[in-house]
């Protein structure tokens, strides 16, 4: 395993990598020092999410995981289930490499360009000594192109720990020369090594956000180290799989259906809960957010249909009396999505109460429970011909002052 001497030489090469990642992680926290892959704590949160690595802190707000993709501070409220690995030693203080210190320099010229050396297995060791002395001078560009060598090489050359380390170190040398692309596919590459789903898809959103955005600035903070993009890209990634979630119920059709209604929020509510991934707990702040949506979505339409009966009842009022087939046919034709629209509203708004309850989210009822009603009766009084319509003899089989409503007219063939 990575850092454990033996009398053989290759034991020493890899207690002289160790040291060699050791000083650079030093030289400014440039490289994620992980404890070894095995054994790992597990988290189980309630909603079915299972995160693996090191438990580096607990109280009693929350739990703080410690993996492959980053520090993840996982509230107390959501977990399901902690199992604790065995205990594995951790350094002492005194046990840490000193902290290198970067020579101050003048101006800073245009970010370089990382470009791949080719490194020959055997000169593996020679180009990890000048990989290290690159990041501790801050020469990003020279550190950069020697890792991309080293990680160019076959896994028996450079094993996995090395790999893991590496990357996190050619990830801050694209971060900062400010190459958001480059960083991002430093952070995919380091994605293919995590053995857990979840690590690898928090991974996969973080270099989803640089690419994303195009830089190396994600939510108002320049990021210079790895360990800073996934601090701020996954609440990124959260608040996008937020974004998905209400779009989908902003877009959902056919809400009149019960069945539909409950359908579309099963699966806005499972886009959002992808959230959960990259902030534990996300999901349960926010389903309100993504039900209001929906409530939204069939008050607006509601409102469009409402508009539009507005526009077309006057036209089927003045065309009441129709004597000929022809002329009912046309009628029927600007009649039947009109009497159709209208029941499909009124339907929707009907079962909003019910939907509300079903999904403990009764406030959104409540808070437009006004604009509802207003809204029903308006949906209401528009299956009917305006109030003071007169019919002679003709369709409706008599004289009446009644309120009638708008029927389509039936005509034989």
């Amino acid at each position: 395993m990575f850092g454990n001497a033996s009398v053989s030489h290759y034991g020493h090469t890899r207690v002289k990598r160790l040291r060699a990642f050791s000083l650079a992680a030093a030289a400014g926290g440039l490289l994620l020092v992980l404890a070894a892959p095995a054994p790992a704590d597990r988290v189980v949160t309630k909603t079915g999410q299972t995160f693996t690595g090191t438990i580096i802190e607990e109280n009693a707000k929350e739990v703080v995981l410690k993996s492959i993709s980053g520090r993840m501070a996982i509230p107390r409220s959501e977990i399901e289930t902690i199992e604790k690995a065995a205990a594995t030693p951790t350094p002492k203080a005194g046990d840490k490499p000193q902290t290198g210190t970067k020579p101050q320099t003048g101006q800073e010229a245009p970010p370089p360009k990382i470009e791949p050396v080719e490194v020959s297995p055997v000169k593996a060791d020679d180009a990890l000594k000048q990989a290290r002395s690159a990041l501790v001078s801050g020469d990003w560009a020279k550190a950069g192109g020697l890792l991309e060598g080293l990680l160019a090489l076959d896994q028996n050359t450079f094993k996995m720990d090395d790999r893991i380390r590496a990357t996190g170190a050619l990830i801050t040398c694209y971060l900062q020369i400010k190459d958001a692309e480059g960083a991002a596919k430093a952070i995919a590459r380091r994605a293919q090594l995590a053995t857990d789903p979840n690590d690898k898809r928090r991974l996969l959103g973080a270099a989803e956000a640089l690419r994303e955005l195009r830089s190396v600035e994600v939510g108002g903070k320049t990021l210079s180290r790895f360990e800073e993009v996934l601090e701020a890209a996954m609440p990124w990634k959260a608040g996008h799989c937020l974004e998905q979630a209400k779009q989908y119920a902003k877009d959902a059709k056919r809400l009149n259906e019960r069945g539909q209604l409950d359908k579309a929020a099963d699966q806005a509510l499972k886009i959002l809960s992808e959230a959960n991934v990259f902030q534990p707990g996300y999901s349960t702040q926010h389903e309100q957010d993504v039900l209001a949506e929906l409530v939204n979505n069939v008050l607006d339409a509601g409102r469009a249909v409402i508009a539009h009966c507005e526009k077309v009842r006057p036209e089927l009022t003045q065309t009441r009396n129709l004597l000929s087939k022809q002329a009912a046919m046309k009628w029927n034709a600007v009649a039947k999505p009109y009497l159709e629209n209208r029941a499909m509203a009124e339907q929707a708004l009907k079962n909003l109460k019910a939907f509300t309850l079903r999904y403990k989210v009764p406030d959104l009822y409540a808070n437009n429970e006004a604009d509802i009603v207003h809204m029903l009766a308006e949906l209401d009084d528009y299956q009917y011909y305006p109030k003071g319509t007169v019919f002679g003899y003709g369709w409706y089989g008599g004289y009446s002052t009644e309120r009638v409503k708008i029927q389509l007219r039936r005509f034989s063939l």
